[in-house]
């Protein structure tokens, strides 16, 4: 099949955030290890095409994010309160090369959202095969996320008149916070989120339809997503869906054991399949993006993901 109609990837995706002095096991190179698998497994000896997306523009940013906030962004302070590390970078050349190189890898991972949601309004199912940033607010970034390329997406695909009624389905292992608070009052996009009860953000936001998980209750996710799912097309037919994948509700791509529920990687398949599947029998256009997934082995959830999403993309039309 023509994968270039449905991967969105881009090498600079790999950033390095060891720099902001973060400890954190972030997984950078989950996407290069989706793409090598899909190689090896479904074609091998044949390169696995994608589309290189672009970096938002400013003017495209500040239809979610205040000026204000964004101008922060050269600030080191603003970036180490985001990644919650004590270190600041001083204020220097230097620095402001690193920061400006940092910004830059996440406009381009959200343009890559923004990109693959086109794709999916176009040619049905698409993935970004990164960003996923839903904690960031439209004023102060959180929660290591300094964008938020779910929020951009909706609004500039608004602004393109591409799509106006949006469904973000995310099943992140953390709530969505930055999204939620950012639609709370906007009845045009419905927000659906799976989430650790017991996990960060400890105070959670409002949202259209909110499933809190609880650290015994991994057997009947799947049976509770299933109902979600039903309950919320019953009140709203959306034009598109962006799901927030989350790999981080995997057992091996957790960000710390004991916070929460863990999923096997079978239940992950069966999570991913409920979602792909209920908008593709349905026709409705749905993107996903990465969004958490920590370690060595996150990438295994994400690639049974976009695998299943390219296996339905065969037989999907619009």
């Amino acid at each position: 099949m023509n994968t270039r109609k449905h991967l969105v990837y881009s090498p600079q995706y790999q950033s390095d955030l060891t720099v902001l002095g973060s400890n954190i096991e972030f997984a950078p190179d989950r996407g290069e290890r989706v793409l090598r698998e899909l190689a090896r497994e479904i074609s091998p000896g044949v390169e696995v095409k994608y589309r290189k997306p672009q970096m938002l523009t400013f003017k495209q940013m500040r239809r979610t994010h205040s000026e204000a906030y964004l101008d922060s962004l050269k600030l080191p302070v603003t970036w180490a309160e985001v990644f919650g590390v004590k270190t600041v970078l001083p204020g220097n050349g230097h620095t402001a090369k690193i920061l400006r190189k940092l910004l830059n890898d996440y406009r381009l991972k959200s343009g890559g959202t923004l990109l693959a949601a086109r794709m999916a309004l176009a040619n049905g199912l698409a993935a970004n095969l990164g960003a996923g940033y839903h904690h960031a607010h439209r004023d102060r970034g959180d929660g290591y996320c300094v964008l938020n390329d779910i929020a951009l997406t909706v609004h500039n695909l608004r602004f393109e008149k591409l799509a106006d009624k949006v469904m973000v389905v995310d099943l992140d292992f953390h709530q969505g916070n930055g999204v939620s608070s950012i639609f709370a009052d906007d009845a045009r996009v419905f927000t659906l989120d799976f989430h650790a009860l017991e996990a960060w953000p400890m105070q959670k936001q409002k949202c259209s339809l909110a499933v809190a998980i609880r650290k015994h209750e991994a057997p009947l996710y799947n049976e509770k997503l299933k109902a979600a799912l039903a309950l919320a097309l019953k009140s709203f037919q959306p034009d598109l869906v962006i799901f927030v994948h989350g790999a981080d509700a995997y057992e091996h791509g957790l960000h710390s054991r004991g916070e929460g529920f863990a999923l096997t990687l079978e239940q992950m398949k069966e999570r991913d399949r409920l979602v792909i599947d209920c908008f593709a029998d349905r026709h409705i256009p749905l993107a996903l993006c990465f969004a958490g997934g920590y370690g060595s082995r996150a990438w295994e959830a994400h690639y049974q993901g976009v695998r299943h999403l390219l296996e339905r993309a065969r037989d999907y039309t619009v």
